[in-house]
C-alpha cells in the first residue's frame, strides 16, 4: 500500500456537531410552528442525509420549506457548539507531520462541511472535502482521491470503504457499537481518534 491519503467522515467522527444539528432543527421547527422534538430522537439518525433525518424525527414535514430554514440556522445563526471530537486535532496533526493527505467525505451539504471544519478549528488540517455523499456514494471520492483508509462512525461508512477498496477504521463515537461496525466490514475499531495514529501504523505494517 503506497497511497498516503486518509479519508474521514465528518459528523461524530471529526466534529462533534450534535448540539449544532439539533438546535438548527429546532430553530427551523419553531419558525414552521412544528412541535418541538427531544434531542434524543435525533441520535440514531446522525450521519444520514438531512432530508432523511427530517422524515425520521418529524414525518410529513415538507423538506422544501424546512431545508432553507435549517441551513440558515446552521450557517448564519450557528446555534450550539460544534467542536472537534476527542483526539481529532492531534490525529490530523500527526497525519500531516507524517506525510499523509486528509480528505473529508460527508453526507452534509457541501458548503456546510467547510463551516463545520472552520468552527471546529480543523479546516487548515484538511486538504480536501466533499459534501452531499452518503453511504455507498462516499466510495466515489474515496476512489478518486486514491485513499488508503476511511475513518467513520457509521456502518454506512464501513460499507463505503469496502466498496471503494480501502480499509475502514471505525470510531465508536456515534450510534453504532463495536459489533455492528465490525460486521459492516471495519478493519479496525477504535474508541476515539486518539488511537488512530497507532492503528494506521499497525495496518501499514
Amino acid at each position: 500500500m503506497t497511497t498516503r491519503t486518509v479519508g474521514f467522515d465528518l459528523d461524530q467522527t471529526l466534529v462533534d456537531s450534535t448540539e449544532r444539528i439539533v438546535e438548527s432543527f429546532r430553530s427551523a421547527f419553531r419558525t414552521m410552528r412544528i412541535a418541538d422534538v427531544q434531542p434524543t430522537a435525533f441520535t440514531p439518525w446522525f450521519g444520514y442525509p438531512l432530508e432523511e433525518i427530517l422524515q425520521r424525527v418529524a414525518p410529513g414535514t415538507d423538506p422544501a420549506e424546512f431545508v432553507p430554514l435549517y441551513r440558515r440556522a446552521y450557517d448564519e445563526e450557528r446555534p450550539g457548539e460544534a467542536g472537534p471530537m476527542p483526539g481529532a486535532r492531534d490525529a490530523l496533526e500527526w497525519l500531516r507531520d507524517n506525510g499523509f493527505r486528509t480528505v473529508v467525505v460527508s453526507a452534509k451539504h457541501h458548503p456546510v462541511v467547510d463551516v463545520a471544519l472552520v468552527d471546529a478549528g480543523l479546516r487548515e488540517l484538511v486538504d480536501a472535502y466533499y459534501g452531499d455523499h452518503f453511504g455507498e456514494q462516499k466510495a466515489i471520492p474515496l476512489r478518486e482521491e486514491d485513499a488508503a483508509f476511511y475513518v467513520g462512525d457509521h456502518v454506512a461508512d464501513m460499507h463505503a470503504a469496502s466498496l471503494a477498496g480501502v480499509l475502514g477504521i471505525a470510531v465508536v463515537s456515534g450510534a453504532h457499537d463495536t459489533r455492528a461496525l465490525r460486521e459492516a466490514g471495519a478493519a479496525s475499531v477504535i474508541p476515539s481518534l486518539a488511537a488512530l495514529p497507532a492503528t494506521i501504523e499497525r495496518l501499514l505494517d
